[in-house]
């Protein structure tokens, strides 16, 4: 019997600021490993928000990637994330990110679901913001 495992996909077109020269980490005119990542986590975000309760969110807290192939300004870049398992308020994903040509990188990726406010107040109080 196959199970169906959930997904859910996230996509954008890769403009100027989102080249390695100009966000400062590298020299190229290609896609950022960085804007990569956080349409990565975009994507397995919305995912996990379906299963959380109202007043929750989920914060990243692994992330392991690889960006195999550069991708142009102007090329359309998707990331589908598979939800593996949840368990106990934590959320395991893979991730495979892609553009016209295929894939450009793979990532597997945890979140845990926090409460919202809670977590804000936190963030504050260990950044000496009251």
């Amino acid at each position: 019997m196959d199970i169906e495992l959930e997904t859910n996909t996230e996509s954008c077109t890769v403009t100027e600021e989102m080249l390695e020269k100009n966000i400062g980490c590298g020299d190229t005119e290609t896609y950022a490993i960085g804007m990569m990542v956080s349409l990565m986590e975009r994507s397995a975000k919305q995912l996990a928000d379906r299963h959380i309760p109202e007043g929750f969110t989920t914060v990243g807290v692994m992330l392991n990637t690889t960006h195999v192939a550069p991708t142009v300004c102007g090329k359309e870049v998707t990331a589908t994330a598979t939800l593996l398992e949840k368990s106990e308020g934590q959320f395991y994903f893979e991730i495979t990110a892609s553009d016209d040509r295929g894939v450009i990188g793979e990532a597997t990726h945890q979140r845990v679901a926090v409460p919202l406010e809670k977590f804000n107040q936190k963030a504050k109080r260990r950044g000496g913001v009251q």
